[in-house]
Order: C-alpha cells, then structure tokens, then sequence
C-alpha cells in the first residue's frame, strides 16, 4: 500500500474485492458505493491504471443497471396492482439510478403515459417487462463470456488464467456465482469441479462461496478445509470460514482459526481487521475497541479501522469519543478532496442529530445522501423535515416530510425496506 493509502484508506484493489464480495450477495447498493469508492482512491493514484478504472467504471454501471432493474420490477408490481402514483416515483428512481440510455428513454415514456393515466386521460396503463432471468445452462452469449473476463480481470494472474481454463459450466457458475443466483451457481459449480478431476483447482473456493450462500454450511466447510491444505495462503478461504463461524455462532473457532494463520498472513491488515469484525459479531464490543485502538496505536492513522473503532463506540454509547473519529474521518477526507463514503457521513450525521445539531451543513448533507443511498431516502427526507423545523421554516418542513411519507409508502407497496447503509 502507498503512502498515500495509508493516509486516505485501504487501496483500491482491495476496494474492488470487497465490492465483488458484495455483488455476489446481490447487495447491488454497497457494491456500487465500494466501487465507487475504489475508483475515487485510484483515480488519486499518480498515474493511475487506466485498465482498472475502465474495469470499475464497468461494474459501476452493472450495479446502477441491477438497481434500476429492481426499482423498474416494483413498477411494474405497483402498476399492476393500480398504484399509478406509486408506480411513477418508482419508476423515477430507477431513471435517476440506470446507467442504461435506451432504458432511461423507454421508462421516460412510460413515465409520460403514466402522467396521462393520472390525468385521467383515455388509455391503457402501460405493462413493464419483467427483467432478463439468469443463466440455466451452459451455454454463454457473448455478453456473459464479456462479463466473465471482466470478473476475471480482479483476480490475481495465475488464478484468472487457471479460472478462465475451467470450461463452460466453470464460467456459468461463477456468473451466476456474481449475479447473486446461487442455486444455479452451485449446479454448474459441481459439474465444472467433477470435470476438473484437479484436487488443488479453485473451483472448490467458489463452490464453497455458493454453498454458504445457500446455508449449506458443513458442505461449504469441507470444501474449504481441503482446499487450503493445497492453498495455506489463500486469504478469502479464511475470510469465508470465518463468515460461516460467524453465522453458526461459533465465535470460538473463527478465534482459533485466525490465531493458526500461516505468520505471513497473521500480520496482516487483513488478519487484523477480520479479528476486530469477530469480536464485534461476538457482542464482545469493549474488546473491539480496545483492538481497534491497539492497531491504530500500532500502524498509524488508518480510515477503515477508523470507521470501525467509531461504530463501536457509537454503539457503546462513548458518544464523544465516537464524533470525534466520525469528524476525524469526514475532515480527513475533506481535506485530501477524497469522496467520503456515504455510508460513514451517513453515520456521523444521525450522531450530530441525536446530539440536537441543527445546521445548514448538516441539512445539506441528509439531501445529499437522499441521492447517493436511494434505499435511505424516505428517512433522509424525514431528517431534512426535522431540521427545517427547528429552524423554524415550517413550509420547507411540511414539504419534505410529505415527500418522505409518499416514499415510504410506495416502499411499503412493494413489501420492501430500505438497507442501512
């Protein structure tokens, strides 16, 4: 990691693969924020990699086009349940988030027939397509063999040649693998792993990916015992096991498992932090902070381990302590004119409000982020309300908190609640 990393936060790259993680999971929103933030880090880089920026710029646009696809499919749900109004602020978020030109012009046109059906205007409500399914068989079209090398380009050399060797059910697994379809990933998976017929291949870490995802975790368990005895060095197998440790409860073991890490491994920022994410999925918060503390007393300065130590003693209620590392973080970022991640300024502005904060800055911040976290906009929206209440300007309040109320209630047409950021 450069200098410049260490001071602005964790490298791009393992942005990216933190973003992929999340694409797989089918958490298009984080995705596309991790990846956000993974080109705003590299594009600070001298000389940045123009491959890697085209790359993230890709999958940037695959999640706003997954984002859109979900906002377009509750239209269409909304439309055909009658909920005209509805339908159309749906329909504008998914606008607002496509990357999609030809969609954004066919769902402005919905948009206008939808005004004109609201206008009680002669005319048939228009119907929205349900979006593409995913792949069933081992048959790739030339936008999948695309997607594939692009996936393929995060990965180490020798484990995107060897991926790219593994033949056609291999490639369909690992799309459905990253397009969140993990029953149909796990099908083409076995396969592609029973034709290998290669004890040490890498088809196991991602089969092992799909099982957890599916909750099959012994299946998931022994994958990854047997593949790291061929691959001890192999940091995600780790990271998995201690996912599923978590999932299971099972805290004590995901301890030992990381105090056996091979030593390169273990001193690791990696290690660190995955031991740090242990003790917080163990309730065991005071222990975290103290972690987290240790580590930047250690290594200096660092943004991720940062936003950690603050959500733990926001959590423990150290309210100061936790503005503090919040204001650090925001101010550091400002001051480096690095994009802060929604998601941190997200956190430091519900802190300022629980405080009794009522500044235009902060007003400013909440319409911001009603934009960049769609999910959030309803509560965002209700905050802005609060504010201009008690500035006193009761009009702008009013205004806003109808706004919030309207989104909330198309949310709750389409039985779907927003994600903490």
């Amino acid at each position: 990691m450069t200098l410049l990393e260490r001071l602005t936060g964790t490298a791009p790259e393992k942005l990216e693969h933190k973003a992929d993680r999340l694409l797989a999971a089918g958490r298009w929103g984080e995705a596309k924020l991790a990846y956000e933030d993974a080109l705003g880090r590299l594009n600070r880089r001298p000389g940045a990699d123009a491959e890697m920026q085209s790359r993230l710029e890709t999958k940037i646009r695959r999640c706003r086009n997954a984002l859109a696809r979900e906002h377009r499919q509750s239209a269409a749900d909304l439309l055909e349940g009658g909920f005209l109004e509805e339908a159309r602020d749906m329909l504008v978020l998914a606008i607002d988030v496509s990357a999609d030109e030809g969609d954004r012009d066919e769902w402005m046109q919905t948009l206008e027939t939808l005004a004109d059906q609201e206008n009680g205007l002669q005319g048939r409500a228009p119907t929205l397509a349900p979006p593409a399914r995913a792949i069933v068989s081992a048959t790739l079209h030339p936008e999948d063999e695309e997607y594939f090398h692009a996936l393929c380009h995060t990965l180490p050399d020798a484990i995107r040649r060897a991926y790219q060797d593994y033949g056609e059910d291999f490639k369909c697994g690992y799309i459905a693998l990253n397009r969140g379809d993990f029953s149909t990933a796990a099908r083409h998976l076995e396969r592609a792993r029973e034709q290998a017929k290669q004890p040490d291949s890498h088809i196991a870490l991602e089969l092992a990916t799909a099982y957890a995802n599916l909750n099959r975790y012994t299946e998931a368990r022994s994958l990854l015992g047997a593949y790291l005895k061929h691959h001890p060095d192999a940091l995600p197998a780790y990271r998995l096991l201690c996912e599923i440790h978590w999932d299971l409860g099972n805290f004590d073991q995901a301890f030992q498992l990381l105090a056996g890490l091979p030593p390169e491994l273990a001193a690791s920022r990696a290690a660190a932090s995955l031991e740090g994410a242990t003790f917080e999925r163990a309730g065991r918060l005071e222990s975290a902070r103290h972690h987290y503390r240790r580590f930047l007393d250690t290594y200096g300065w660092d943004p991720e381990m940062g936003h950690r130590l603050a959500r733990v003693c926001r959590d423990l209620n150290a309210t100061q302590e936790a503005l503090a590392l919040y204001r650090l973080l925001v101010e550091n970022g400002r001051s480096c004119s690095a994009r802060i991640a929604p998601r941190i300024r997200y956190e430091y502005a519900e802190l300022c409000i629980e405080q009794g904060a009522q500044d235009t800055a902060l007003l400013e911040m909440y319409l911001a982020l009603a934009r960049e976290i769609p999910d959030r906009a309803a509560h965002c929206y209700a905050r802005v309300a609060q504010l201009y209440r008690r500035q006193g300007h009761t009009h702008e309040s009013r205004r806003f908190r109808e706004l919030a109320r309207r989104i909330e209630a198309t949310t709750a047409a389409t039985g779907r609640e927003g994600d903490t950021p």
